[in-house]
């Protein structure tokens, strides 16, 4: 755990460098049209939560060695994470996957009449499930979630990692059983969760054109509304050629077993 005065009064600066380089990270995940409402600024409650979790969690590299953009990126990760879990806000859900909110409807077609099937066990009105994959989408949210699924995020539990050096001469396949072994690092029951919103350009094409491989592993701790303990893993990667972080997996994982009434949406 870092407490030390110094790095608490760096990091809480840092928040504010999210706001200065907005542009880098807000609008190209907010590029698509019916995206811009989730451009809309972090509050700063939000953005003091992710600066709390770089705090008071494990770091690698250390915070002292991240350049400012890849600090920023993390911690607006972070606080639209914490948005949506433990506030149930559907836009801090949109904002980490803006740039591909335009190609959803396309990518899961297949999927809408299970989802409106599902959502009607909710009792969701009909009406309100004419639309596509996002709307549909946005109703299910609104029913499952009645109350935020998460009562806390701990940042003392928060663990993050930085990898900007590329495979390493590792296929794609060893990569992606890396984050099944964090997945798996410590004991209990687990969701592998597919994706709501998959990036629209496919990971093989990402390592061949984007250059080196960069991703970052995070782990997040937090209590569900029944008082238990668990951790959100979850892996975000660089997309060079778009110039945009985005959601590559994820999963939950209850240590003392699956006794979550409602799980997160991802």
């Amino acid at each position: 755990m870092k407490s030390n005065t110094r790095m608490i009064r760096w990091l809480a600066g840092a928040a504010g460098i999210v706001g200065a380089l907005s542009f880098v990270l807000v609008w190209p995940w907010a590029s698509a049209g019916r995206a811009a409402h989730a451009s809309e600024p972090l509050p700063r409650e939000l953005l003091d939560q992710g600066v709390a979790c770089l705090a008071s969690g494990e770091v690698r590299p250390a915070v002292s060695e991240l350049c400012d953009a890849d600090l920023a990126a993390i911690v607006e990760i972070l606080a639209r994470l914490i948005g949506a879990y433990e506030r149930a806000d559907f836009d801090s859900f949109l904002a980490l996957r803006a740039g591909d909110l335009e190609s959803a409807a396309e990518r899961r077609s297949d999927d809408l009449e299970a989802l409106r099937t599902i959502a009607q066990n909710l009792s969701i009105p009909s009406e309100k499930l004419m639309g596509d994959w996002i709307g549909v989408l946005a109703s299910f949210w609104e029913a499952y979630y009645e109350s935020p699924p998460i009562t806390r995020f701990l940042p003392e539990e928060t663990r993050i990692e930085l990898h900007d050096h590329g495979l390493g001469g590792r296929s794609l396949e060893s990569w992606t059983e890396s984050f099944l072994a964090l997945r798996d690092r410590a004991p209990g029951s687990w969701i592998q969760h597919e994706l709501t919103i998959p990036h629209r350009r496919e990971i093989e094409r990402i390592a061949r054109d984007s250059g080196p491989l960069r991703w970052v592993d995070l782990e997040l701790g937090f209590e569900t509304r029944e008082g238990y303990g668990a951790r959100l893993v979850a892996r975000f990667v660089w997309d060079g050629l778009l110039r945009e972080w985005f959601l590559h997996d994820a999963a939950s994982v209850y240590a003392a077993g699956d006794r979550s009434e409602r799980h997160l949406i991802l």
